[in-house]
């Protein structure tokens, strides 16, 4: 699916019109109704496929010889498809979040508390401590600052489908944060994102540190520390040196 992104975005049959959204241009609907049952080959010879691969190679020649410009060539390639596929899967982990459901014994909330928890103690934070539930004061939880158990770190999560994170909330979330002895840093955690007026409230905070994660950068961040998911397969790139 990866490769077939690439493919069809450099022949202009489709555009990114956002992180992991795709459309089709004008010109792959009329190019689709000319040829609706196309493959590769139709699609290189009646597209600006070929064009733009040229383009594309000619912009990143250099001095080296062919065999270095091709190694770098396929590089690139390699690159993209595996930022695209990275993007794809950062993209489903956050559809999974937004859309937890309590079939088990365990509320919604609380299972995104517990993947959030989970994240940041594998981010290299010290022993967790979930505290969250209806009368939390604004915290879900803490952490430790290291392992050692350095300073406390106060942790809010909220799980939305839709809407996002306003000043209100994170104003309570402060005030719970000063409630709490051993605690000068915060970290609130979302799936949507924060409205510009409680960025605003966390820039004005002086005493109190208060990082905010919002649901894209929570998804990369679960795949980079593999919070949430498994790697199931390791494939090598080589490089032929004789």
């Amino acid at each position: 699916m990866d490769w077939s992104l690439v493919y069809l975005k450099q022949a202009e049959l489709i555009e990114s019109t956002g992180r992991g959204i795709y459309k089709i241009t004008d010109f792959g609907r009329k190019f689709l109704e000319e040829n609706p049952n196309f493959d590769f080959k139709i699609m290189k010879e009646k597209t600006p496929y070929l064009q733009n691969e040229k383009s594309k190679s000619k912009n990143k020649l250099t001095n080296d010889d062919d065999n270095t410009n091709e190694e770098n060539n396929e590089s690139d390639e390699i690159k993209l498809t595996t930022e695209n596929y990275y993007e794809s899967i950062e993209v489903e982990i956050l559809s999974r979040l937004k859309s937890l459901d309590s079939k088990n014994t365990v509320d919604k909330g609380t299972q995104f508390e517990n993947i959030c928890l989970d994240l940041l103690e594998k981010m290299g934070y010290g022993e967790k401590d979930r505290t969250g539930g209806s009368y939390d004061r604004g915290i879900d939880g803490t952490l430790t600052l290291d392992k050692f158990g350095f300073d406390r770190v106060g942790i809010q999560c909220k799980c939305y489908a839709s809407g996002n994170i306003t000043d209100n909330e994170i104003t309570k979330f402060y005030h719970g944060l000063k409630n709490v002895n051993g605690i000068s840093r915060g970290i609130f955690i979302t799936t949507t994102d924060f409205t510009q007026q409680a960025k605003k409230v966390v820039e004005e905070t002086k005493d109190i540190k208060i990082v905010l994660i919002n649901g894209y950068k929570l998804s990369r961040l679960m795949r980079e520390y593999q919070a949430g998911i498994e790697v199931v397969e390791t494939n090598y790139i080589y490089k032929i040196i004789i």
